[in-house]
């Protein structure tokens, strides 16, 4: 989208002295040609960008030139990558609302004649992250573990663990993980003497201490996150991981599998006028949700539990009406 690249070429020009349209078109993912259009717009809009030829040239502000003061700081855009990570943050904390604040930030920034076209965003796309069954599940953590990664320091908890004991410890959070919109962190725990993986959720209360830490100069984030799933699969017991696996039988009268892309099709029959296909829906709430609306256009054969849901609820609703 064009105004996401205006707002990365602006904040590109700023944390650099001179870069390269090439450069900022592969950052961007764009043409160079497009990077040209872009920065020809910015320059009608009022900002001072300059072209310095030669090997060493580029795009760079022009002399004393510097980015509104006010605009995006580090946290927003922190703030704006949590966002991005499909994190669910609860209105009530203090990312939150400097989220928002980011935002207006960046609205500020636009020409404006995008100005009209973000309005216009805002009234036609609405992001609803509630699931359709029970309740969405908010972060309450999520301040107190971000300024503790940020500022190095220890964190005193009151963890959960799976099987519900509740245990308090002293952890040093060295890094974030988001996963599926939740929240894990990679942390030295005091008490094990040795780093581990945390999930966010189950913090039943956190309390940031004075004591500092350092993360020692060898521990990579990345590296250890992959590490510790190949060994959360190894010791998840079959029952646990096909906890998540809801298979559901249904019959379509025509290829229609596309209906409800994205499942994982554990198994399919063709007949002479139908097909059958066996499908992970993960959950009766999801298999309902998804399959009820397009009834009118499949069968369902089993499970037993879910055809007789979707009949009684047709019933009622022509009861009704």
């Amino acid at each position: 989208m064009r105004l996401h690249r205006l707002i990365g070429i602006i904040m590109m020009l700023d944390s650099r002295k001179v870069i390269k349209a090439k450069d900022i078109a592969n950052v961007l993912e764009a043409s160079e040609r497009t990077i040209y259009r872009d920065v020809d717009l910015l320059c009608e809009a009022g900002i001072p960008i300059v072209s310095i030829p030669g090997p060493a040239g580029g795009f760079a502000f022009m002399d004393g030139y510097k980015f509104n003061a006010d605009s995006l700081h580090l946290k927003d855009i922190v703030n704006l990558l949590f966002s991005s990570t499909g994190i669910n943050i609860d209105k009530n904390t203090e990312t939150y609302q400097e989220l928002k604040n980011a935002v207006i930030k960046l609205e500020s920034i636009v020409p404006e004649e995008y100005k009209e076209e973000i309005a216009k965003a805002k009234e036609k796309f609405i992001c609803d992250s509630n699931p359709w069954f029970g309740e969405k599940v908010i972060d309450k953590n999520i301040d107190i573990i971000k300024n503790a990664v940020f500022n190095l320091k220890k964190l005193k908890i009151r963890y959960k663990k799976y099987d519900g004991q509740i245990s308090e410890r002293i952890i040093r959070p060295y890094g974030v993980i988001v996963k599926k919109s939740e929240l894990y962190f990679a942390a030295f725990c005091e008490e094990r003497n040795e780093a581990r993986i945390f999930k966010s959720n189950r913090i039943e209360s956190a309390e940031m201490l004075e004591e500092s830490f350092n993360i020692p100069e060898k521990f990579s984030l990345e590296e250890f996150w992959e590490e510790s799933k190949k060994q959360f699969i190894r010791r998840t017991p079959p029952d646990v991981s096909a906890s998540k696996t809801y298979p559901v039988k249904v019959k379509f009268y025509e290829d229609k599998k596309n209906m409800l892309q994205g499942f994982e099709v554990l198994n399919y029959e063709i007949y002479d006028r139908y097909i059958i296909y066996d499908i992970n829906m993960i959950s009766f709430e999801t298999a309902f949700s998804m399959i009820f609306p397009i009834s009118d256009r499949i069968t369902v054969l089993e499970p037993e539990k879910l055809k007789k849901y979707i009949i009684d609820k047709a019933k009622r609703i022509i009861e009704m009406n």
